[in-house]
């Protein structure tokens, strides 16, 4: 088990940790755990070649390397779920009609997510390929539904106000329904 193999897998799983920050705005703390107990073995595995234990060494450092794989699997996990909940929320505070109005890519948007959050599913029954798929979706999927997602979210102010006429004409719709209504209860109450 090679350092450089670690430290290649080390920065990827830095990559899609700043990644997911970058989408969440928060730290991603199960991906930080999973690269400080990659460290801590690394640290561990020195020692142990200090004192001419290579068993165990190997083992410390084969320990690192998925250490670092896993970081890098709830990074991608971390954000694909931000993005998919916060679509979620804007389908149901703001409306298909509005979004598809100022964001015309969001079913590429969705459908982009929900292949990647199928594979993420599938990795978790095919566990000999699982790092392929995630390093797949780190490398060609993930960055387009990010690309994706930004536009959305630079999109939002022009999809809100859409979604605040929409609701305004439908209560002045319903109004004037409602005092049509009166109004001609009243003229046939009358005669």
């Amino acid at each position: 088990m090679g350092l450089i193999k670690i430290c290649r897998e080390w920065n990827k799983a830095e990559k899609a940790i700043k990644l997911a920050e970058q989408v969440s705005g928060k730290i991603i703390n199960p991906s930080i755990y999973e690269l400080r107990y990659a460290g801590r073995r690394i640290i561990e595995a020195f020692d142990h070649l200090r004192n001419g234990d290579k068993d165990k060494t190997r083992r410390l450092l084969r320990d690192a390397l998925f250490d670092c794989l896993r970081a890098r699997h709830d990074a991608v996990d971390a954000a694909t779920t931000k993005i998919a909940a916060d679509l979620d929320l804007a389908r149901q505070r703001l409306g298909a009609r509005s979004i598809l109005a100022n964001f015309s890519d969001f079913p590429q948007l969705l459908g982009e997510l929900s292949e990647v959050r199928d594979n993420i599913a599938n990795s978790r029954e095919k566990r000999d390929d699982r790092d392929a798929i995630y390093q797949t979706i780190q490398d060609n999927d993930l960055t387009e539904i990010i690309r994706l997602y930004r536009n959305f979210q630079a999109s939002e102010p022009l999809i809100k106000s859409a979604a605040r006429r929409e609701r305004l004409l439908m209560f002045v719709s319903l109004a004037i329904g409602i005092g049509c209504l009166i109004v001609g209860m009243v003229s046939w109450y009358i005669k």
